[in-house]
């Protein structure tokens, strides 16, 4: 009984406190669901990811498998054009020493020697 003489008399605070009590318990609910929302966003998200992860898995293969493919076609490459490179500095080097070297020197020959000479160097 004192506790209704208590709150009648005092109707403005018995008002604020009865607020107050209601304002913590909306505020305890509101985090509660609060936290429920991110426990189900974060256990959604895991999902979406392992989902994706599963999907993307054959063609993260495939471009690995085209990966080593592509690679394994420029060491193949790169080392045919090394071979080529050597023989086509070597056939360079010989043409080079052909073209340096005279044919014949202007002594001693006659014009139809000069003739025959300078007419199997332009041919060989």
């Amino acid at each position: 009984m004192p506790i209704l003489y208590l709150v009648l008399n005092n109707k403005r605070w018995t008002l604020i406190i009865v607020l107050l009590i209601y304002s913590l318990f909306q505020t305890w609910q509101s985090n509660s669901l609060a936290s429920d929302l991110n426990n189900a966003e974060i256990a959604c998200e895991s999902k979406v990811e392992k989902e994706v992860a599963e999907a993307v898995k054959p063609y993260k293969e495939a471009d690995e498998i085209a990966k080593d493919k592509a690679q394994k076609a420029s060491e193949d490459y790169e080392q045919t054009k090394e071979t080529e490179r050597v023989k086509t500095e070597t056939i360079t080097r010989t043409v080079q020493k052909i073209v340096e070297r005279p044919i014949y020197i202007n002594t001693c020959l006659d014009d139809d020697g000069v003739r025959l000479i300078n007419e199997a160097g332009n041919t060989g």
